[in-house]
């Protein structure tokens, strides 16, 4: 697989990522309009918030790697 390639994959990892990201914070933000307990998908924005950090750090070093940074 071409750098090209990897970077365009993960692009679309990112783009799916943010998508799962913002819907579960809309459904966050309508949760503490009726509740006060904690939001029940909380550890699960944690770990969408860990894996899309992970993506934008291997597009970053790939990135850079491919254009002498």
């Amino acid at each position: 697989m071409t750098e090209e390639q990897q970077l365009d994959e993960l692009r679309q990892a990112i783009v799916e990522v943010v998508a799962r990201r913002d819907q579960l914070k809309r459904d966050m933000e309508a949760w503490y309009g009726q509740n006060r307990s904690r939001f029940p998908g909380a550890l699960h924005l944690e770990r969408i918030d860990r894996q899309l950090a992970e993506l934008d750090t291997r597009f970053k070093r790939l990135w850079d790697a491919r254009h002498g940074r």
